[in-house]
């Protein structure tokens, strides 16, 4: 029986790994074209210099920040959709993107305010004017594109919820060389474009943004398989029950993202206090690492959407073969695909800058070392991310606020700027405590969601949660 058993759930597993994989790539290319974007721009701005680097860093990290703190408050529309959808209830999918759609639009307004006035803020904590003069004209630049960036937020994760992400996959290709065109006409003044340098990057940014949000809405309205569901039905009708319930869920989502963020930003600043070498070669290894982690971030929603489904549809068993599957698939990858990192740092480094230049040969050689540590950082987020991400599946994200307060910042950031500051190990003391502060958040999400799944399965304790499956999984 035991044998049958575990050949029946290695069986179970492999196909849920297909399955999610089917779901799990196209979201993967999603996150990784978004990535290329950020990738790009932190190339592009590498060519104006290692002052321009370190400055366009700093703006981009500020404006990536306070957008990850929006769309967490929006991210659970995906999640709540995707039950809908497992429940067949298509009517209730519509009024979750048009409310979500509402709530993007009256976020950003406020949060696009911000973002203007942030020179002010940046300069009391103590950063050099000349890299917050070069910030702030990338960020009076890229606001403008806030609203859009929202909205299309919202697309991706009704579509996911509805499994067809492959048309938001399309677009965001198409994005790319977009972007890389506008970026170098208006960063040099080609083709009859004014020569803006790092706000250039920044308007680059924002026409994208508009474009990819307005082609989205098109294919809203026009695309057959979505046009008959009616996904922008009664735009104008406010739903205070669905979108309380989605401030409901989402706003510690909210709380997390921003921690998460937060936390990001703080490193970046200790650099940028430290010295413009470590905050560039902070740049060129969160840049290179978010691209992995953009791997994680397709098997999260995967692993959100999938749990979803099966929740909706009364199969917990299921759910927990997807949060296996899904956590199996990720560390294989980001494993794999951090070789590079750790075996060719510096040449991954001259990708970014003149490694024969004077000027650059101590940036060069402290990303050497953070890639390294970079590596098992990626690893422990990725482990976090996906168990986060089943944990939206099951509607459960108020214990992601607190748990990634105490990790990001206090072992990241609190322990960080202790060895760092206190103890001369400056960037390598601060992005081990990064790393641990990763490692602990994915042990403690992990648990967590192994024991609310375990408590939905007739007949199995939570305390084995993860480790025993029976035969009674064929329900599924």
């Amino acid at each position: 029986m035991f044998q049958l058993s575990a050949a029946f759930w290695r069986s179970s597993l492999w196909a849920e790994a297909r399955v999610s994989l089917k779901l799990a790539v196209p979201l993967m290319l999603i996150q990784l074209s978004e990535g290329a974007v950020n990738f790009v721009d932190t190339l592009m701005m590498g060519g104006l210099g290692t002052s321009m680097l370190a400055a366009g860093g700093l703006g981009a990290t500020a404006f990536w920040m306070l957008l990850s703190l929006c769309t967490g408050l929006l991210e659970m529309t995906g999640a709540i959709a995707a039950e809908a959808h497992g429940a067949q209830d298509h009517a209730r999918v519509s009024r979750i993107n048009v409310q979500g759609l509402w709530l993007s639009f009256g976020i950003s307004l406020p949060t696009m305010v911000l973002i203007w006035h942030l020179d002010t803020i940046l300069k009391l904590l103590g950063q050099q004017t000349t890299i917050v003069d070069g910030a702030t004209a990338y960020l009076h630049a890229i606001v403008w594109g806030l609203p859009a960036a929202l909205g299309l937020f919202v697309f991706k994760e009704i579509l996911t919820a509805l499994s067809r992400p492959r048309l938001v996959v399309m677009l965001m290709i198409l994005s790319i060389p977009l972007n890389i065109t506008l970026n170098y006409g208006l960063m040099n003044g080609k083709w009859g474009l004014p020569e803006l340098e790092l706000a250039g990057i920044g308007w680059a940014s924002t026409l994208v943004f508009w474009f990819s949000f307005a082609v989205a809405l098109l294919l809203l309205t026009v695309h057959p398989s979505l046009s008959r569901l009616r996904l922008l039905r009664q735009w104008w009708r406010c739903d205070l029950t669905i979108l309380s319930e989605i401030i409901h869920l989402g706003w510690p989502l909210c709380v997390d993202y921003g921690t998460e963020m937060g936390a990001l930003t703080a490193a970046a600043l200790l650099m940028g206090l430290w010295s413009t070498e470590l905050l560039a070669a902070h740049r060129i290894v969160m840049t290179t690492t978010e691209l992995l982690m953009m791997i994680s971030w397709g098997f999260a929603y995967a692993a959100a959407m999938r749990t979803g489904h099966k929740i909706g549809a009364g199969s917990p068993r299921a759910a927990q073969r997807v949060a296996h599957a899904n956590l199996l698939m990720n560390l294989l990858l980001v494993v794999v695909l951090s070789i590079p990192l750790w075996v060719l740092p510096q040449t991954i480094a001259g990708f970014y800058l003149n490694v024969n230049s004077p000027e650059s040969a101590e940036t060069v050689a402290i990303a050497a070392t953070l890639f390294k540590i970079g590596v098992v950082f990626q690893i422990a987020q990725g482990i976090r991310l996906i168990s986060a991400g089943i944990l939206q599946g099951l509607k459960d994200t108020h214990l992601l606020a607190t748990v990634d307060v105490l990790a990001h910042w206090g072992i990241g950031i609190g322990c960080g700027y202790v060895i760092g500051q206190l103890f001369g190990w400056q960037g390598v003391g601060l992005w081990w405590s990064l790393a641990l502060g990763q490692l602990v958040a994915a042990i403690v999400l992990t648990k967590r969601f192994q024991q609310l799944i375990a408590a939905r399965i007739p007949g199995i304790s939570p305390r084995w949660a993860g480790i025993h499956e029976d035969s009674a999984g064929a329900d599924d």
